[in-house]
C-alpha cells in the first residue's frame, strides 16, 4: 500500500473550481480535471499551485 505524507496532499475547492469553471464545456472540464490528476500523480506540486482553487497540504480552518 503507497501512502502520502500529509503534506503532500492535494485538495480542490469545489465553489471555487464550479467558479473558474462556469463558461467551460463539459468536454473543458473534463480536460482540466485530467490535466490536474496527471500533475498532482507527477507530484508537481509548484504547477499545481498556479490554480487559485487548488491547495497543497492540510487545509486550515479558521476559528471565529
Amino acid at each position: 500500500m503507497m501512502t502520502a505524507a500529509v503534506a503532500d496532499r492535494v485538495w480542490l475547492n469545489p465553489q471555487k473550481f464550479w467558479a473558474a469553471t462556469k463558461g467551460m464545456t463539459p468536454e473543458e472540464i473534463e480536460q482540466l480535471l485530467d490535466d490536474l490528476m496527471y500533475l498532482a500523480e507527477a507530484r508537481d506540486f509548484q504547477a499545481l499551485e498556479r490554480f487559485e482553487y487548488i491547495l497543497i497540504g492540510v487545509p486550515t480552518v479558521k476559528v471565529a
